[in-house]
């Protein structure tokens, strides 16, 4: 890697972590260049604003969770078992990603933050489209789905997208009110984007799983417990 390049992921990792801890909205430019001891020039050279920078932080995320993914699916042959893999590790939903997903949570509701949203779900489209394409054929080609169409690999990825950004909208509903949603409601949104992908594609009932609940209740608690406090305080 070169210097410069070194320099532009050493202020993505400086940025993540103050995102993470103090919160996007809360964290300047000049926060970053406090750590990193370097000019705003320095900063401007590699990024045109604090924003561009969290795109760029998108779209890492998104390439990581890939990697993961394929990781993961190199040691399944059952068709339908990797197309449940690629669609856990697609949701930014998961316990890994709990402490970024709690920096953009509080934002959701407010015109930047639904922008940054966007550019989140685009990141994660974008990344994972060809790969949603490939294990879409293998599992038509094996007789397990038959879409009515040749390629809802798109369609498939924008439930996706809607169903993460349901569930944080149901956990920061509850967090206003000091509450953990309520594990029925949870799992009215899960079995809801469940059943569609499974029409979508004419998969078998109950073939598509999302997430486990226990894992999803997991996050939930995680999530909670990032976002109480705070408010609490």
């Amino acid at each position: 890697m070169r210097k410069g390049d070194e320099k532009r992921q050493e202020m993505l990792n400086v940025a993540e972590r103050l995102f993470c801890l103090k919160g996007y909205e809360a964290t300047s430019v000049q926060d970053i260049l406090n750590v990193l001891h370097v000019s705003k020039g320095g900063f401007y050279h590699h990024f045109a604003s604090k924003e561009a920078l969290l795109t760029t932080l998108f779209y890492q995320r998104a390439e990581r969770a890939l990697t993961q993914v394929e990781e993961n699916l190199s040691q399944i042959t059952d068709v339908m078992s990797r197309l449940n893999k690629l669609i856990y590790g697609y949701l930014p939903l998961r316990k890994e990603e709990a402490d970024f997903v709690a920096m953009l949570l509080p934002m959701l509701d407010k015109p930047e933050g639904r922008a940054l949203r966007l550019c989140y779900q685009e990141a994660l489209w974008e990344t994972f489209l060809p790969v949603m394409q490939r294990e879409l054929a293998l599992a038509q080609d094996a007789d397990v789905i038959c879409p009515a169409h040749g390629d809802m690999a798109e369609v498939a990825l924008h439930l996706l997208n809607q169903c993460w950004v349901d569930v944080s909208v149901l956990l920061m509903a509850s967090i206003k009110k000091a509450q953990k949603p309520e594990t029925a409601a949870l799992l009215s949104i899960l079995n809801r984007y469940r059943r569609s992908l499974e029409r979508l594609l004419d998969a078998p009932f109950g073939s598509v799983e999302i997430i486990p609940l226990q894992e999803w209740e997991d996050v939930v608690d995680k999530l909670s417990c990032r976002l109480l406090l705070p408010m609490q305080g």
